[in-house]
């Protein structure tokens, strides 16, 4: 068990969409006003024809702390507050010289460019890190499994490094389940610890065996257990299916759906949906593996 400790969880990266924005404008647009309040009553402006640099620096700042989104937000916000409080006349959006639009709108175009460059810099880098974070996981869970020959126990531990991998994203049990010799579905592996063994229900037998025969991946509505879906998915090389694992997942977190669209790219959200492919082609070649290794033996 402590050796399945540890595996590092998932990063869920999952955001409020809504409340993520909003966050994210309220940041950007009252540090533009401030700053052109600044500049306002300190009377920087016209005197310091450039003091608009310091605003491009406050746009790359939200480019690199927060995001992309609060970048552009906040290129907007002080293109509208210098106009409104900096450039006669002063508090309307009109403006009488040409080139103070012409130099307006170039600061704008500038600070979008920037602001999106800055964020795919951003981006790249978190990329880079969240994937390395998902290789020692998938290191981590190798190493485990490879420390025991019993296939028992490798299934035991596939199904307890689930659940704790996956937890962060919603997941609350675990089951591996194939059928016997006689093509009764028992269950090989369950997680979490209980002091009862896991029961499927005939109901869950029957989709159990429709998974496996169809090697397609279900998900049920449990109605007995509220706010929760059961996935159950097949581990499987080419069309031959080894096991299904089931996955109770807490309903309003649908990280599994491939159709689902988490949050924007603006956000710069991570969707584990992906690596949990991933993760799942690996532990199928676990279980391939150690069952080969498990038929030489016998």
């Amino acid at each position: 068990m402590q050796t399945i400790e540890r595996i590092p969880q998932i990063e869920t990266g999952i955001k409020n969409k809504w409340q993520y924005y909003v966050f994210d404008a309220l940041i950007a647009v009252t540090g533009s006003l401030i700053i052109t309040g600044m500049i306002y009553f300190s009377h920087l402006y016209p005197r310091i024809s450039d003091i608009v640099i310091i605003h491009l620096i406050w746009i790359m700042a939200m480019a690199i702390w927060r995001s992309r989104y609060a970048a552009i937000i906040a290129a907007i916000a002080t293109f509208l507050s210098f106009d409104y409080f900096l450039v006669p006349p002063l508090f309307t959006f009109t403006i009488d010289d040409p080139i103070q639009w012409v130099a307006l709108f170039v600061f704008l175009f500038t600070a979008i460019i920037t602001s999106w460059l800055v964020g795919a810099v951003r981006k790249s880098a978190e990329e880079a890190r969240q994937n390395a974070h998902e290789l020692r996981i998938l290191y981590e869970l190798i190493r485990v499994c490879n420390s025991t020959n019993n296939f028992d126990e490798q299934l035991d531990i596939i199904a307890l490094s689930t659940l704790r991998i996956f937890s962060s994203l919603g997941v609350t049990e675990c089951v591996l389940l194939s059928p016997d010799q006689t093509g009764q579905i028992q269950v090989r592996a369950d997680a979490p610890i209980c002091i009862d063994e896991f029961l499927p229900t005939p109901e869950e037998i029957r989709h159990v065996t429709q998974v496996y025969k169809s090697g397609v991946h279900a998900v049920i509505k449990d109605v007995n257990v509220p706010h929760s879906l059961v996935h159950y998915i097949p581990l499987k090389s080419s069309s031959h299916v080894f096991c299904v694992l089931y996955l109770r997942v807490l309903n309003g977190v649908p990280w599994l759906e491939d159709e689902v669209v988490m949050a924007s790219a603006l956000s710069n959200a991570y969707q584990p949906a992906e690596f949990f492919r991933t993760f799942l082609d690996q532990i199928s070649s676990l279980i391939e593996r150690s069952l080969l290794r498990e038929k030489l033996a016998s």
